[in-house]
């Protein structure tokens, strides 16, 4: 997974888990443990689970205190063993990235599958990214589906995405590019970049909507914004071969609806960018 998709997974845990209200307060010194750090130590030997999970996810992602991937398994276990569905996604992360030990993909699969069974939707995402790619052996696109079906439901965009893709090419479901098409349109409206690429190419060729140039053509310019600001289009870019297929006119309109449509998606400067998988 790239850096930004690391990004919007991590966040996508945090928002998940609620650590604490408000803007973080940060130490001066990240070997220095701030009060609030102590006070959920002592809340968690004393046995809370909510507690252990927040200073567990606290020492997973160095928000407070310095990262410790040791120290994170250790309090986020306690809670995972008393069935904390977001403490046992971040042992899921935890172990799929192998941070500050050795990385584990059965052991992340174990635990994405108890958060999954609990309804948490980034490790039903995760989860089902794993099992579509075989990241954890053969591919099982029949349960990838199912898990990334419910991760959709509740509107994560990777699985959205990753959905999206299974009904294009058919795998462990029946080919619906409708449904795909429906899909992708999801996960672009939340700024995923693949999904925006993958709906130009369905609306450049018709599939599972109706053909529409200047539409695919804007979907292009969305994704590529980021791959082509101020610079002139790479030869494998799509809108290079679509452009031949437009006039002067309908390229200004969809070059229009592009800009028009990072206005409203970013005039509140709080719109995350998200990658695959």
């Amino acid at each position: 997974m790239n850096r930004r998709g690391l990004h919007s997974l991590r966040a996508a845990i945090l928002a998940s888990v609620l650590v604490s209200a408000g803007a973080p307060v940060y130490a001066q010194d990240m070997f220095e443990v701030p009060p609030e750090i102590e006070e959920l130590q002592q809340k968690a030997e004393a046995g809370s689970v909510e507690a252990a999970r927040d200073l567990g996810f606290e020492y997973l992602f160095g928000r407070r205190i310095m990262q410790d991937g040791l120290s994170a398994e250790m309090w986020l276990l306690q809670a995972a063993k008393k069935n904390d569905a977001a403490a046992q996604a971040g042992l899921g992360y935890l172990y799929e990235e192998g941070i500050g030990l050795t990385a584990n993909i059965k052991e992340a699969v174990k635990w994405y599958e108890k958060a999954a069974e609990a309804d948490h939707p980034a490790a039903q995402s995760r989860l089902g990214y794993i099992l579509k790619s075989g990241g954890a052996g053969k591919p099982d696109y029949v349960a990838a589906a199912k898990w990334l079906a419910k991760a959709s439901a509740w509107g994560d965009p990777h699985a959205q995405a990753n959905l999206a893709d299974m009904y294009e090419k058919g795998l462990g479901v029946k080919q619906d590019y409708s449904l795909a098409a429906t899909w992708y349109s999801a996960a672009s409206a939340q700024n995923n970049v693949n999904a925006q690429w993958r709906l130009g190419h369905l609306y450049e060729n018709g599939l599972g909507v109706q053909k529409d140039h200047i539409k695919a053509y804007m979907w292009y310019s969305i994704a590529g914004v980021w791959d082509t600001l101020g610079e002139e289009l790479p030869p494998n870019d799509p809108r290079v071969g679509l452009k031949k297929k437009m006039s002067e006119k309908d390229l200004l309109q969809a070059e229009s609806m592009a800009t028009d449509w990072w206005i409203e998606h970013f005039q509140a400067q709080d719109s995350e960018l998200t990658v695959g998988p």
